[in-house]
């Protein structure tokens, strides 16, 4: 019965994330998509700790990270566009969410284990557009200002969506972490630059993280590139 714990653990992230779409709330459905984040970590620990990994756990995982980071959130995003009457227009702005994060875990589960990221993760991506919804419902005048305009909401899927498709850029994370404190400065700059924006932005806090982890990976994979051609 083992082997099966990882892929009910990961049917619960399923469920959490339809159950936020379904929902449609702007507080429980954040919540319940916190929630997948801890079935999506849960369900791998999981797996290995009952050496239960397969196929199957792998492409069933992605099929709910689909659905809780990819759909549930662009479809959360798409209750805030600012032309409710042009159907159309929201579609094609949210369209790139799922798309580009569909594409992104295709490319991950046909990709070597690294220990670094190709591409922006579609959780990061989620947890970028949770932000906006705690932003916004916490009243952040910056940005309700910013989604009202039809430009910004349009072109910040478009954005995410190139960062997780963008399989040149190296995304650090902690599993390429040495006992070298210079191999590690990205991964410290990160937790730093956390800790100040949960400090003066609070809400706000969370995307700005992400767009934080984007621009330190964007300077870390120049920067190794340069060192690699010297």
């Amino acid at each position: 019965m083992k082997r099966y714990i990882p892929s009910a653990i990961t049917s619960l992230n399923l469920i959490a994330g339809f159950t936020a779409i379904m929902i449609g709330d702007f507080f429980w459905s954040p919540i319940l998509l916190l929630m997948s984040f801890v079935f999506d970590s849960l369900d791998g620990f999981v797996a290995r700790l009952f050496n239960a990994q397969s196929e199957f756990g792998k492409q069933l995982d992605s099929i709910a990270d689909v659905i809780s980071f990819g759909v549930a959130p662009a479809y959360l995003y798409s209750l805030y566009s600012p032309d409710q009457e042009n159907l159309w227009f929201t579609i094609s702005a949210i369209s790139c969410i799922v798309v580009c994060g569909a594409i992104r875990l295709a490319k991950f589960n046909i990709t070597p284990s690294l220990p670094y990221f190709m591409g922006l993760p579609i959780p990061a991506n989620a947890m970028f557009f949770i932000g906006v919804i705690l932003a916004i419902q916490n009243e952040s005048q910056t940005f309700i200002n910013f989604f009202d305009s039809k430009i910004n909401y349009f072109l910040t899927p478009v954005f995410m969506g190139l960062m997780m498709v963008s399989f040149n850029i190296h995304m650090f994370s902690t599993k390429g972490m040495t006992s070298s404190f210079k191999d590690n400065i990205f991964q410290y700059l990160m937790v730093i630059l956390a800790i100040l924006f949960v400090i003066i932005f609070k809400y706000e806090s969370v995307s700005y993280i992400v767009l934080a982890y984007i621009g330190l990976s964007i300077i870390s994979t120049i920067s190794k590139r340069k060192t690699k051609q010297n």
